[in-house]
């Protein structure tokens, strides 16, 4: 090697030693050195990787803060990416919790049923009890829970969709830790004291209202008594400055002379069972109107009190004379409506599509012997409506199952409007095909777009009985 005019000159510049090359660098860099140089630098960096490597540093130079910053993006990016997974892990974790917990809970725990949509048998002796269950919802009954404190024994039914295993009725034995004093199921309670009590008591036991002052409350009861079907709507007036205290009801039809009487029997009812339920008001008066006329009834708690046979301020707080009360008006033996809907009915509306236009009478069969079909008759004066049905293939119907009955204008012989009396029967079918009228009746003020709901009962020997 020699040096020509303070240049490097070299024929084999590949075998620069890497001292000499990396004291170039700096130059090179610059663009300090002849082209000569250049090109020997070039030529030992193109097969050096060492020497390639400090070139592009010092070509690119990189702060010790930006490699510090450059690892603290790396490992924030390596991060932002780990805890992306762990938020989806996590989130597909608690849907999957969720989901089981949903399908748990509606396909095998179920939940809680609404006494509404139940109907039961119940027989109570001493200790013993046995319950047969049915629901007139799409509801399959997964199992019913009993439980009791101090004679009082509370059912719960739990319900899933309804399947091959979980039916609409279901069946449960119990015996009590002592003798039985009442029997609930849900928030009502359906025997008390050696006594069964109706639906409507029931109900109506939970709504008592210490105060006439406190409408909504009033209203409730109303509600229960469906009272607003028979009377159409009314105005309420209330007096409560001075004792007694009273409330008035100004109804807004304009009634006809033939029903004027069985108007005001109903309007003196309803008054007792007010009485009953409402702590301090001591007179319910009506105003309405018969073709035109103005007209005004009072009912007071001595009136009451005669119809009762005790004070009627000792009624509404006692469930059995509360029992009493309600056989005694006859509302025991009306059948309230439920409202019509196509899901909990299970009801084909297809003749016309207009759900206001049909009555669906639905009887829960009970009866302790087999029975394979029923006749109905819905009859409201001179105007009546006929219907039977059997199973096509001549089997029995099913212990607990609900018949449905769709009953249309067409089939009265007349005219039947909202609010009309209705009385309607049962017949039953054996195996030979021989009917066998049901004992007992039970009435209904007739509401087209309703759900009417009565029981079947009792057996071949001792009868068959109809009932709520």
């Amino acid at each position: 090697m020699e040096s020509i005019n303070g240049e490097i000159k070299n024929s084999d510049m590949k075998k620069l030693p890497c001292e000499i090359v990396e004291d170039l660098l700096p130059m090179y860099v610059d663009e300090l050195t002849s082209p000569v140089t250049n090109k020997a630098v070039e030529e030992h960096i193109g097969a050096c990787e060492n020497c390639n490597r400090k070139y592009k540093l010092m070509k690119h130079p990189v702060s010790e803060k930006s490699q510090k910053e450059v690892k603290e993006i790396d490992f924030l990016k390596k991060t932002k990416k780990s805890t992306r997974k762990k938020i989806i892990l996590w989130a597909a974790l608690i849907w999957f919790v969720a989901v089981t917990f949903v399908c748990f809970t509606y396909f095998f725990s179920g939940k809680n049923m609404n006494p509404e949509y139940l109907s039961y048998h119940l027989e109570v002796n001493g200790k013993d009890l046995s319950v047969a269950v049915s629901t007139i919802s799409n509801q399959g009954i997964q199992h019913i829970e009993i439980n009791e404190v101090e004679g009082v024994v509370e059912i719960t039914v739990r319900g899933v969709p309804k399947s091959l295993i979980y039916k609409g009725s279901r069946k449960a034995n119990y015996t009590a830790s002592e003798e039985i004093r009442q029997v609930w199921i849900g928030n009502r309670i359906i025997w008390a004291n050696g006594e069964p009590i109706s639906n409507i008591t029931g109900q109506l036991y939970n709504l008592y209202n210490p105060y006439v002052g406190n409408m909504p409350s009033n209203g409730k009861i109303v509600n229960a008594l469906n009272m607003t079907v028979f009377t159409g709507d009314f105005q309420n007036e209330l007096q409560t400055k001075n004792e007694p205290y009273a409330w008035k009801m100004i109804l807004q039809n304009d009634f006809s002379k033939n029903r004027k009487e069985v108007l005001e029997e109903r309007l003196k009812i309803y008054a007792y069972v007010l009485l009953a339920l409402v702590g301090n008001v001591s007179e319910i008066e009506y105003e309405y109107l018969i073709e035109g006329q103005k007209y005004t009834l009072t009912v007071d708690e001595k009136q009451a009190s005669e119809f009762a046979g005790v004070d009627i301020k000792t009624v509404g707080e006692d469930i059995n004379k509360l029992e009493n009360l309600v056989r005694k008006t006859g509302l025991f033996n009306v059948v309230f409506a439920d409202g019509m809907t196509n899901e909990e009915a299970m009801v084909d509306f297809s003749f016309d599509g207009q759900a206001d236009k049909v009555m669906v009478i639905t009887v829960v069969n009970f009866a302790e012997d087999k029975v394979y079909g029923l006749g109905l008759n819905v009859n409201s004066g001179s105007r009546e409506a006929e219907q039977g049905m059997c199973n096509a293939d001549g089997s029995a119907l099913l212990e607990g199952e609900n018949i449905y009955f769709q009953i249309i204008p067409a089939d009265f012989s007349g005219g039947v409007y909202d609010g009309d009396a209705g009385k309607i029967e049962l017949s039953v079918m054996d195996q030979d095909g021989k009917m066998t009228k049901v004992q007992g009746e039970v009435y209904a003020d007739l509401i087209w777009g309703t759900i009417y709901r009565v029981y079947l009962t009792g057996n071949a020997k001792d009868g068959y009985f109809i009932g709520k």
